[in-house]
């Protein structure tokens, strides 16, 4: 849309010149069947200082517009996302804009409101599912003012502590953008329900032998090995956790549980995982070795002499 319609736009009245303005910007992009990165971040300088002035009916109008959009301005879609259920429900329910962390972090923010619209999306992961099911039962009963002011009363300590968690999982991920990218193939294996497809890449990423890698993945009694594995690779422990709880989805889905999964895995320390990352390699270089029997559920330093 050219300048000069923008200043047409903006000639008829000072009341609704904020509202107009926004609208006919959202308007343009839509429209636009690849938007260029200068289009995006033309329309993020555009409407970002206009969105305190305008009406809740021009947010709610820009979210119904956004959400079909395959790649909106993200600083629009932060603050459209961020809105009650009543503005934000087409983003939630539709965007393909989302990371899991995003919605992680949207959930961690806002509760059940935003939880309980973001359960309606289609492919979601099914880790975010279960905790979603997970906040349902804990908070069932409890007024949205009650669950408002759990924090500084004391109320539902449980539920806060995670939410806290949860908000340093999703800062510990946006600073890791170009470690997810390198692991996208492995998320998505983990979520195809294939144990073998996620093996093979981890054997590969890993340079371990697939049978290790096999009964890693596989181990449903301990995720010890699979937190060392994923270490290795550079998951943060947002990232951990949602390929972990997608592997075995009848375990580390409750909040208590999360908890002890980050607390966990911030603990691993960077030498035990070179130890136990190089005793795996040695592994494929020699499957006679001291330990090999039990595929790598020896510790180094127990076979070391």
């Amino acid at each position: 849309m050219s300048s000069a319609i923008f200043r047409q736009l903006a000639s008829g009245g000072e009341a609704q010149r904020s509202d107009r303005l926004f609208r006919a910007a959202v308007s343009a992009f839509a429209s636009l069947t690849r938007p260029t990165r200068r289009e995006i971040t033309q329309l993020d300088d555009l409407a970002l200082p206009l969105f305190e002035h305008v009406r809740v009916e021009t947010r709610r109008y820009a979210a119904a517009v956004l959400c079909e959009c395959a790649s909106p301005p993200p600083g629009l879609l932060r603050k459209l996302s961020n809105e009650p259920v009543a503005i934000s429900a087409p983003l939630l329910v539709r965007s393909q804009a989302f990371t899991d962390t995003d919605l992680i972090g949207l959930i961690a923010r806002h509760g059940l409101s935003h939880a309980r619209v973001i359960a309606r999306r289609a492919d979601l992961n099914p880790a975010i599912t279960a905790l979603i099911r997970a906040l349902s039962v804990q908070t069932d009963g409890a007024s949205p003012v009650t669950f408002a002011r759990s924090a500084a009363e004391g109320i539902g300590a449980l539920e806060e502590g995670v939410r806290n968690r949860l908000r340093h999982m999703v800062r510990a991920a946006n600073a890791s953008g170009t470690v997810r990218d390198r692991n996208t193939a492995l998320v998505d294996a983990a979520r195809s329900n294939s144990i073998e497809a996620f093996a093979t890449i981890l054997a590969g990423r890993l340079a371990i032998p697939l049978a290790l890698a096999m009964d890693i993945a596989g181990d449903q009694a301990s995720s010890e090995r699979l937190m060392i594995a994923l270490r290795a690779l550079g998951l943060e422990d947002a990232e951990a956790y949602l390929m972990t709880a997608t592997l075995h989805r009848d375990r580390v889905l409750d909040r208590i549980t999360i908890q002890r999964f980050v607390e966990r895995y911030r603990a691993i320390r960077h030498e035990t995982v070179q130890a136990q990352l190089g005793f795996w390699r040695r592994l494929r270089e020699d499957p006679n070795q001291p330990g090999s029997r039990e595929l790598g559920l020896v510790q180094p330093a127990a076979t070391s002499k």
